[in-house]
């Protein structure tokens, strides 16, 4: 499992002094770019070796100024072209859940412009994480 440590920021808040519902999907980008930066050799955007095809995402609580919070990243599900991450978005200090999300990946050669079949390395590093 993952851990990312999120640093939320004053534009994330809504007028309802709340971290807004579209923020929770930039923390999950955050946590899929601290898997890449793991795992794989990326130099320029070509090198990403897959395309974002589902987001699900459960809001459970609110976070609110002052909140300290991170996700926990984990692989919960791998396909012969995809794989699936499982979230939690917690309070640091509490644990607190405040997002359940799951999102899918397709294994994506951006230079080919097709989907591939998940390599035996990468499905490697994908189970590592299981």
């Amino acid at each position: 499992m993952i851990r990312t440590e999120i640093q939320i920021r004053f534009n994330d808040m809504d007028p309802m002094r709340r971290v807004n519902n579209a923020s929770y999907s930039a923390y999950l980008e955050l946590a899929r770019l601290d898997f890449c930066n793991r795992y794989l050799s990326v130099t320029t955007l070509e090198d990403i070796p897959f395309v974002l095809a589902r987001v699900e995402m459960d809001l459970v609580s609110s976070v609110l100024p002052g909140d300290s919070i991170y996700v926990n990243t984990w692989v919960s599900k791998i396909g012969t072209t995809s794989w699936e991450f499982s979230y939690e978005i917690k309070n640091q200090k509490t644990d607190v859940l405040y997002v359940k999300a799951k999102t899918v990946q397709v294994y994506f050669d951006y230079r080919e412009k097709k989907k591939l079949p998940i390599p035996k390395e990468f499905r490697m590093s994908l189970e590592k994480e299981m």
